[in-house]
């Protein structure tokens, strides 16, 4: 199994659907496997997810943190190359999946992400946002200091999430906390442009402001040093997969 795509999912039944159909369009990967982390779903989405041939692991609302959810789909991945993508993230072509696997032929690569295409839905407030985090650049990059990734459309040595989770105690930037990890034991991060999907919320500048003050803190934390390596233990049992 050369790759396992995880998605996190919560009331997707909108998006959720035209996402998992353009997975299995994909072309040029040796293997793969999808499987959704579902967090109390009241919409619709479970019955979407099982029209397909995923693996479905669910978990309680209160139990979920971006964090844990991910280490949960992570675990039960059988691939070599997990790829964290966001429920509404809609890959753009049928080779999105092959082109974000293919930096992984360098060694020292650790972790990949790509470019994001805003939805029409994109307020000028998320434009800019997209545009000053660098995800919506044409040019690829190789990362050795700059600790940007997205789980939104990220992928990754799933040896390396094993021998170092995401933070499950964090309310956001989980994936900014383990790529400053990897970076720091020596990998480099790759970003790559030709692996595009669309994504965007369509948020009002409030809610935009209240999702981005979840990962100022660990943003900060990480800058000034206050949050760093530190030994992780799995806090809860692995749960049983459903189909």
């Amino acid at each position: 199994m050369e790759a396992s795509i995880v998605i996190r999912a919560k009331n997707e039944a909108r998006d959720i659907g035209e996402t998992l159909a353009r997975i299995f369009e994909q072309v040029g990967v040796r293997g793969l496997e999808v499987i959704v982390v579902d967090s109390g779903s009241t919409d619709g989405t479970l019955d979407i997810a099982r029209r397909f041939p995923v693996q479905l692991i669910q978990i309680l609302p209160r139990s979920f943190t971006y964090g844990r959810a991910l280490n949960l789909g992570v675990r039960a991945a059988r691939g070599t190359f997990v790829i964290s993508l966001s429920a509404h993230s809609l890959p753009a072509s049928a080779t999105w999946l092959a082109s974000l696997l293919s930096p992984f032929e360098d060694p020292t690569i650790g972790a990949v992400y790509g470019r994001e295409l805003p939805r029409d839905n994109a307020t000028l407030f998320e434009l800019f946002g997209m545009w000053l985090s660098g995800v919506t650049s044409a040019r690829p990059r190789r990362q050795e200091l700059d600790m940007m990734f997205s789980n939104r459309n990220g992928a990754f040595r799933r040896g390396l999430v094993l021998e170092y989770p995401f933070d499950e105690t964090l309310p956001g930037a989980e994936d900014l906390a383990w790529a400053d990890w990897i970076l720091r034991e020596g990998w480099a991060i790759y970003y790559e442009p030709n692996a595009p999907v669309f994504h965007s919320h369509g948020e009002s500048l409030g809610k935009l402001v209240r999702r981005m003050m979840k990962d100022q803190p660990t943003i900060w934390g990480l800058k000034l040093g206050l949050i760093g390596p530190r030994k992780t233990r799995w806090p809860m049992p692995e749960p049983t997969p459903r189909r």
